[in-house]
C-alpha cells in the first residue's frame, strides 16, 4: 500500500495546499531564473515540517519538465561530498541535454553542526558559481553557521496550515478513496496535527486501515508523540498483542523502519532467552529484512505493509512464556559502531578522494588499494612523506592521520 502521503503529493503547484504567499514568493524567484537574471542564485524555503516545502519544488519540477537533483544535507557534511554531488550538477547538463534542471537540497539546517566539516563553505561556493537553480530546505535556517547561506539564498517562509484547509484537503481524500467520515473526526485529526499536513494524512490513513472511520477509531491514534522515546516504543513492540498493538508501537516515534529494525534485532536476543522462541523470532525478522530490501531496490511500497507487523508483532508472539528476569534495552551494536568510527570513516574518504584526483582512480579503488601503502610510507619513511604530502595536497590533520599508520581504525 502506497503511504496517502506520496500518493497525493502534489503533481501541479496549484494543488499545493496552503502557504500562498511562500508559494507565489518561490514562483517569482524561479521566473528570475527562467529569464536568465536571479536576483538570488538560490531560494531557502524553511518552515515547520509538513508544510509542503519539499511538495512545492518537485510539484513546480514536474510541471515544468525539470530533472530534479534531489539530495539530503545531513547526509553529507564535507566539502569533497557537496562539491561532488550539489558542485557537479550544478554544472552539468542532463544526460539529453534537453531537459533543464533544479537542485533540492534538503534538511540544510543538517550542516548546521559540529559534524560539519567545509559543508556550509563548500555549498556556498556552488550557489555562487551554479548554472541551475538550487533550492534549500529547512525547518530552521538561523542558526549562526547558517549566515553565509541566508544572505546568497532569498529567503521564503512557510507557516503551519490553517486548521480549515487541512480539513478541506482530507475530504478531498476521502473523497477519493470511498471514505466515510465525518467533519468531527476530520477536525480532530487536524487539531492534532498542530498545521502539519503530512502527519494529518498519515493519521486519516491509519484510522482508514481498521475499516471504520468513527470517533471510536479514532482514539486508536492516541495523541501524536512527536518525541517519543525508541525505550517505550520497543517495550511497546516487544509486549504487542496483536497487529494493532504493533502498529501503535511506532505511532509519532521520529525514526525510519529501517532504523528501528535495528534496535529491535540487536535487542531481541536479550528479550527472548528461550532458544527456540528466539529462532522463531530472527526468522521473522530474516523475512522483515527481505521485504525492507525488496522495497528499496524495486520501489514497491507494497511489501512495508509487512515489515511493521512482522518486527513488532510477530517478534513479540514467539515470547511463548515470559522472561524469567528483567533485560534493560541497549543501544545497536552496528549504530554504536558507525557512530564510533564516522570521524576515522570521513577522514579516510577525504584522503581517498585526493589521491583519486591526483592518481585519476576510483574514491573506493583508492580506498582499498592504495590508501593502506601510503599509510605504510607515512609511518615508516618521514622523508617521502613530506614529499607525497606536497604531491596530494594533504593537510597537518591528514598527515598525523596517516602517520599513524591507521592505526586508530584498527582497534
Amino acid at each position: 500500500m502506497i503511504p496517502w502521503t506520496e500518493k497525493y503529493r502534489p503533481k501541479r503547484v496549484s494543488e499545493v495546499v496552503g502557504n500562498k504567499e511562500a508559494v507565489e514568493s518561490f514562483l517569482s524567484w524561479a521566473k528570475q531564473w527562467s529569464a536568465g537574471k536571479p536576483s538570488k542564485k538560490a531560494a531557502l524555503l524553511y518552515g515547520p515540517a509538513g508544510v509542503g516545502k519539499t511538495s512545492l519544488v518537485l510539484a513546480y519540477a514536474n510541471e515544468n519538465g525539470l530533472d530534479v537533483v534531489e539530495v539530503n544535507a545531513s547526509d553529507f557534511r564535507t566539502a569533497e561530498k557537496v562539491e561532488q554531488i550539489v558542485g557537479l550538477a550544478s554544472q552539468q547538463a542532463t544526460i539529453t541535454g534537453l531537459r533543464k534542471r533544479i537542485i533540492l537540497v534538503d534538511e540544510v539546517d543538517g550542516l548546521a553542526g559540529k559534524e560539519d566539516v567545509g559543508g556550509v563553505s563548500a555549498l556556498l561556493k556552488v550557489i555562487t558559481n551554479t548554472r541551475v537553480p538550487i533550492v534549500l530546505v529547512a525547518n530552521n535556517p538561523w542558526d549562526q553557521r547558517l549566515a553565509g547561506l541566508r544572505e546568497k539564498a532569498q529567503l521564503i517562509e512557510f507557516k503551519r496550515i490553517h486548521k480549515a484547509t487541512v480539513v478541506s484537503h482530507l475530504k478531498k481524500i476521502c473523497a477519493a478513496e470511498g471514505l466515510k467520515c465525518s467533519d468531527e473526526v476530520l477536525k480532530e485529526i487536524a487539531d492534532r496535527s498542530n498545521g502539519d499536513l503530512r502527519s494529518a494524512i498519515n493519521d486519516l490513513q491509519a484510522i482508514a486501515a481498521t475499516g471504520t472511520i468513527s470517533r471510536e477509531t479514532l482514539n486508536v491514534l492516541g495523541y501524536r508523540l512527536r518525541d517519543r522515546e525508541i525505550f517505550s516504543a520497543l517495550a511497546a513492540a516487544f509486549n504487542a498483542k496483536s497487529v494493532r498493538d504493533g502498529r501503535l508501537a511506532l505511532e509519532g516515534l521520529d525514526m525510519d523502519l529501517q532504523s528501528f529494525y535495528q534496535w529491535v534485532f540487536d535487542n531481541t536476543p536479550e528479550q527472548i532467552s528461550d532458544i527456540d522462541a528466539l529462532a522463531e523470532a530472527l526468522e521473522r525478522l530474516a523475512r522483515a529484512d527481505m521485504h525492507l530490501q525488496r522495497t528499496t531496490r524495486l520501489q514497491r511500497w507494497g511489501l512495508m505493509k509487512y515489515v511493521t507487523p512482522l518486527i513488532t508483532t510477530g517478534v513479540a508472539a514467539a515470547k511463548h512464556k515470559a522472561p524469567t528476569k528483567f533485560a534493560k534495552f541497549s543501544f545497536p551494536s552496528k549504530i554504536r559502531f558507525m557512530s564510533n568510527t564516522r570521524n576515522d570513516r570521513e577522514m579516510r574518504e577525504r584522503i581517498a578522494t585526493k589521491i583519486a584526483a591526483k592518481c585519476h582512480l576510483s574514491t573506493s579503488k583508492a580506498w582499498r588499494e592504495i590508501l593502506p601503502f601510503i599509510a605504510f610510507i607515512f609511518s615508516h619513511n618521514g622523508a617521502k612523506a613530506r614529499g607525497m604530502a606536497k604531491f596530494f595536497d594533504f593537510d597537518k590533520s591528514e598527515v598525523s592521520y596517516l602517520s599513524s599508520g591507521l592505526k586508530s581504525s584498527k582497534k
